[in-house]
């Protein structure tokens, strides 16, 4: 599990100079190859999981699974009601429609100059960058976009951006048994 910090791409290899996962100091030295269990965007920060089991990467990314992802999202203004339940009942996107999502507002805050609101998400795939195509379809721009959880594992407060730590074996069954209940 590491805490994916903002402006790093999930990737083995940089595009344009952009510095990736991989090359944070915590994993340079890991003695075998690591793969990511899906992406989250170079903007996107929070909860990545790695593995070097590909079965495992596979249960937990494929769609079938409909392994639920919790993401807090920051944005540059509320959504109405009609727009949070057009959301729920899913909307159609350039690549298909969505699926379930649930999405609650959490808080108003001030972004400098202007008025942001958070919403806690969970979706139920790993369509690219579909927490922000939900937000831009309404003309809403994403300003912060973080992963917390993935199935029913959530990322530790004490764990800073750039760090990690190994999954108990617990954590690892409970993915497992998670991610194959269909």
């Amino acid at each position: 599990m590491l805490n994916k910090p903002d402006f790093y791409l999930t990737s083995h290899k940089g595009d344009g100079g952009k510095d990736t996962v991989f090359d944070l100091p915590v994993l340079k030295n890991v003695p075998f190859k690591l793969n990511t269990v899906g992406r989250l965007d170079y903007r996107t920060e929070g909860l990545l999981l790695l593995s070097n089991d590909g079965a495992f990467i596979h249960h937990l990314t494929h769609p079938k699974y409909k392994m639920p992802r919790h993401y807090y999202a920051l944005v540059n203004q509320k959504l109405s009601k009609d727009q949070e339940a057009e959301i729920k009942k899913g909307i159609t996107l350039d690549d298909g429609k969505t699926g379930l999502v649930d999405i609650r507002h959490a808080q108003r805050m001030n972004l400098g100059k202007s008025q942001g609101s958070w919403y806690y998400l969970t979706v139920h795939e790993g369509r690219n960058r579909l927490v922000r195509r939900i937000f831009e379809h309404f003309d809403i721009k994403v300003v912060r976009l973080i992963r917390f959880g993935f199935g029913d594992l959530r990322l530790p407060e004490d764990l800073k951006p750039g760090e990690y730590r190994q999954l108990s074996s617990e954590e690892i069954a409970k993915l497992k048994k998670e991610s194959q209940q269909i």
